[in-house]
């Protein structure tokens, strides 16, 4: 009898164990289930949710992606089971001498095995998890639909680490572009917007604001008209060029901002040119320089709804206006760095991605023009680099850790200050066509021209561009400022054929704005109205 009730009590004993193994895979087993059931419900719950209530962080999940959890779950719990399999089975004690007695010790080590396969396969499903696309970064590029910003898009999808909205004037191009680049449809969207209408511009930074956190603005989209013989207005009444590459840009970041600043890591950048720097070989050695005098043009006419020809005032040339506007852009950037960025944590950032001699940018240009300008850049001068790789260079300015330095010019391979030279060596990757800001190299600070430099001028462009978009101004920035008759004369200076350098006949007075009262008179005054 005594040796039956001891039989009893170590048979009692080991049941007790099993089945309390038994609940605690059950448990788990439940847990995970739980999760796989959440995790495949969220495909068909998820694009449910109205776009104005989708939070910063939720983020469409596909079918194929839910296949990709399901694998790697799956596996991962297969692994550990197998693992856990490996330990020897408990047995019945009528078929085997006694076993090692139970003990808590046993039980505590069991348990913790559990908890490890469970979480292994957590942690597995985690990095995929659904919820780690809602992590995506999102990138607001104007211009995408072609040329740097559609290379641009590429290269931050490509990193699988953004969302990129595609504003552009055509959605249907935009969207054709995108599919023959095979971006996934998640990862991208599309906004119409006309950056010639203020309207415009306002009508999708409203729809921008109520929908996803942006994180990231660039400003991109440019007109270059040097072929035009006279200027083309917009629906606002601004040159063309003037508010499509600068004002409606400025809007932009000013309407956007309220949001962009509640990104971990915010961040506007405004594509800059080297033709809009003095201080390099294409911005001063080729006629026309960007200059934007003393503002007065714009200062006669913003807000009135005839805009100037010429920022400065002076006759209108076509490709003179793509360079101010250029120039324009830096300054504003500059600006809101010393403005905004103290205060909101944005990045504000300007670059010079190389000289992309393929781009529509030149479309405005003669067919053979288009034809040599390339093989010119590429042999001749070392400035040339292809869409692709201007839009890494853009892409890096986006997202790297480097170029979170607030109001800096960043640009590549010798800053563009000389024409290219041969440089010889052993290594392939370091030698060739250098110093031009063409292919190759690595990312650097580069210096702006003192004219983009200058901060008292790039104050009295942001009030003068405020008015003209509609924004609220300081009212003593924008009045017209006197100036020389030589001065008048250098803004009005002739048209040379485009590459021929011009010597400067005329003393520079760029960057010093003259604030006394106006007893010499404007320009207009002079000339009995705007020239």
């Amino acid at each position: 009898n005594l040796l039956k009730l001891i039989f009893f009590f170590n048979s009692y004993r080991r049941r007790q164990y099993r089945m309390g193994t038994l609940r605690s895979i059950l448990s788990i087993m439940l847990i995970t289930i739980s999760i796989f059931v959440i995790a495949l419900a969220l495909p068909s719950t998820t694009p449910k949710l109205s776009h104005s209530t989708r939070s910063a962080s939720t983020h469409r999940i596909t079918p194929q992606m839910s296949v990709r959890f399901r694998t790697r779950l799956s596996k991962s719990i297969h692994s550990q089971q197998k693992e856990f399999s490996l330990r020897p089975p408990m047995t019945s004690s009528k078929t085997t001498n006694r076993d090692t007695p139970y003990s808590p010790a046993r039980s505590v080590v069991s348990y913790a095995k559990n908890a490890n396969m469970f979480m292994g396969a957590l942690d597995a499903m985690m990095q995929t998890s659904p919820l780690s696309s809602g992590k995506l970064k999102t990138a607001v590029i104007t211009g995408a639909s072609s040329g740097l910003g559609l290379n641009t898009a590429r290269s931050l999808i490509e990193s699988g680490k953004w969302h990129v909205v595609m504003a552009v004037r055509d959605p249907e191009k935009a969207r054709r572009e995108a599919e023959r680049m095979g971006f996934p449809k998640d990862r991208y969207s599309i906004e119409q917007v006309e950056l010639s209408s203020f309207e415009s511009v306002r009508r999708m930074a409203k729809k921008l604001k109520r929908g996803r956190q942006i994180d990231t603005l660039i400003c991109n989209a440019a007109l270059y008209l040097p072929a035009h013989q006279k200027p083309e207005y917009t629906v606002d009444g601004y040159e063309t060029s003037l508010q499509v590459n600068h004002l409606s840009h400025f809007l932009l970041l000013n309407l956007l901002l309220p949001t962009i600043k509640k990104s971990r890591d915010p961040r506007v950048i405004v594509v800059g040119s080297i033709t809009g720097n003095t201080n390099t070989v294409g911005g001063g050695a080729v006629w026309p320089w960007a200059d934007l005098g003393k503002l007065n043009g714009l200062a006669e006419k913003a807000g009135s709804g005839t805009g100037p020809e010429m920022v400065n005032g002076g006759a209108w040339n076509g490709a003179k206006a793509y360079k101010d506007s250029k120039l324009a852009n830096m300054m504003t950037i500059f600006e809101a760095d010393r403005r905004l960025h103290k205060d909101s944590g944005v990045t504000f950032s300007t670059m010079y991605p190389g000289c992309i001699a393929e781009t529509g940018l030149f479309r405005d240009k003669k067919p053979w023009f288009r034809k040599l300008f390339p093989l010119f850049m590429r042999y001749v001068t070392g400035g040339y680099v292809s869409e692709s790789e201007a839009g890494d260079r853009l892409a890096e300015v986006a997202s790297s850790d480097r170029c979170k330095k607030s109001g800096v010019y960043w640009g590549w391979n010798g800053a563009a200050k000389t024409v290219a030279y041969l440089k010889p060596g052993m290594d392939a990757s370091n030698r060739g066509l250098t110093g031009a800001g063409g292919a190759g190299g690595s990312i650097e600070e580069l210096p702006p021209s003192p004219e983009a430099r200058n901060a008292e001028k790039a104050r009295r462009l942001w009030e003068l561009s405020a008015k003209a978009v509609g924004l609220p101004y300081d009212s003593s920035e924008v009045s017209p400022l006197p100036e020389s008759l030589t001065e008048i004369a250098a803004k009005n200076g002739p048209k040379s054929l485009p590459g021929i350098p011009m010597p400067s006949f005329v003393p520079d007075f760029r960057g010093k704005i003259d604030k006394r009262a106006a007893r010499a008179g404007t320009s207009s005054q002079l000339q009995g109205g705007r020239l």
